[in-house]
């Protein structure tokens, strides 16, 4: 769920995104041989960024952005934006830039903003990469820090890497010997 700065809380469903405005629901979903519909009907996330845009991600199907009008969306897919590895998208998240600009980010470590794609990816031998490319959950602090939750552990960007968090009792848990 999210919320625009009208009121309208905005819904990540099965069945398309809902957005409901307190009396009724709308719902936009995935219209065949519409290029401006939803890509597919199973929204994942949902986000509204600082700039009032709603971001939705589609189960396999990448990442998407309602235009001004609310009658179509702009869509960014490993097909026409070569930086991003995956259309699989699980978690939306923005922060203010310096310059008061959004970014928008999104898992499989791509960053929209700043007039361009960044892909992030784990790297071995680089301790300030991803834990993993597979990113669960995105939040940004009151600070405005991003931090990242992958299936091997938490980051948080520094502005030019990130720095791996250990969690207490987090993965790789210890067998019981019992």
């Amino acid at each position: 769920m999210a919320q625009d700065r009208a009121g309208y809380l905005w819904l990540a469903t099965t069945d398309g995104l809902a957005r409901y405005d307190g009396v009724g629901v709308r719902v936009w979903r995935h219209v065949p041989g519409d290029p401006a519909s939803l890509p597919g009907n199973y929204v994942a996330a949902v986000h509204v960024d600082a700039e009032d845009r709603v971001w939705v991600a589609i189960e396999g199907r990448g990442l998407s952005m309602l235009d001004a009008t609310q009658e179509g969306f702009q869509h960014y897919r490993k097909a026409t934006h070569a930086p991003i590895g995956s259309d699989d998208t699980w978690a939306i998240a923005a922060m203010a830039a310096l310059s008061g600009s959004a970014r928008s980010w999104r898992p499989a470590s791509a960053r929209r903003g700043g007039g361009g794609i960044t892909r992030f990816v784990p790297d071995g031998d680089d301790p300030r990469s991803l834990p993993s490319d597979t990113v669960l959950s995105l939040t940004v602090d009151a600070r405005q820090r991003l931090w990242v939750g992958t299936t091997q552990g938490l980051a948080r960007w520094t502005g030019d890497g990130f720095e791996r968090v250990a969690v207490p009792g987090a993965w790789p848990r210890r067998r019981s010997t019992r």
